[in-house]
């Protein structure tokens, strides 16, 4: 069944350089592939779990993440209304989900995404997603958009505008995304912009999965680290798009 609103429910990758990138994860994740003309799947565990497309304009090579909206239509109408804007409007797909892409009052950029009856997407295992974290420099225009148009419940961690401003977005009472107000962390040329987290094979824990991204032509943008959620380490794939990758099962300091 579709994600519930308000789930991730899918993520691509824009590059000029498609190839390149499919092998990349294919030696990372050990994804495979369903290949079409302008757009490739990627596949774990016979799951699908990501895209990779060439894009048709000049675009940033970034990850995009897709969230579960429920109406492509009517969430078009509800980001205007509430600050956003639409840069590619309601677009269905060959498999019969239709998108959008929108930046956020903020200035994130974020696609919307409504799966069909039976759509599947892989998160949470090997692989796969299993966390996104908008990171923006102002968090009071970013939670209320979010909180509106998709009905999170926001939880506040650490002071509002202090050292330390986070909150987490659940559906229901499942933590499902969070935000992190970078104002002191981003560089002033770095968009506000999504994060995601990959989880690592069984067979890798955080630190080997770094070696192996190294050996495929990665880069390390952040060394391991440990943290209550898990070891990760920020990586730059071959095509220059950032991720994370997180071994869930090596968490301290809970």
């Amino acid at each position: 069944m579709p994600s519930a609103v308000g789930s991730p429910a899918w993520v691509d990758l824009a590059t000029t350089d498609p190839g390149n990138a499919r092998d990349f994860y294919t030696g990372l994740f050990g994804w495979t592939w369903r290949q079409q003309p302008d757009y490739s799947v990627a596949f774990a565990a016979k799951t699908p779990v990501a895209g990779i497309l060439e894009p048709v304009a000049e675009m940033p090579t970034v990850w995009t993440l897709y969230l579960e909206c429920g109406s492509v239509q009517r969430a078009a109408d509800h980001v205007h209304a509430l600050g956003g804007q639409v840069l590619i409007p309601p677009t269905e797909t060959p498999a019969d989900e239709t998108f959008l892409v929108a930046r956020d009052p903020s200035g994130a950029v974020v696609g919307l995404w409504q799966a069909p009856p039976g759509a599947t997407f892989g998160r949470d295992h090997a692989g796969m997603l299993c966390w996104a974290e908008l990171h923006t420099r102002d968090a009071s225009s970013a939670d209320p958009f979010y909180a509106d148009l998709l009905g999170y419940r926001q939880e506040q961690i650490g002071e509002p505008g202090g050292e330390f401003d986070y909150t987490v977005w659940y559906v229901d009472d499942m933590p499902t995304a969070g935000r992190f107000d970078a104002s002191a962390a981003l560089p002033t040329d770095v968009p506000p912009h999504w994060q995601l987290y990959f989880q690592v094979n069984p067979d890798q824990d955080t630190d080997s999965a770094v070696e192996r991204a190294v050996v495929l032509g990665g880069k390390v943008l952040r060394e391991p680290s440990d943290s209550p959620h898990g070891r990760l380490a920020q990586l730059q794939d071959v095509v220059g798009a950032p991720f994370f990758v997180i071994d869930t099962a090596l968490r301290t300091g809970e």
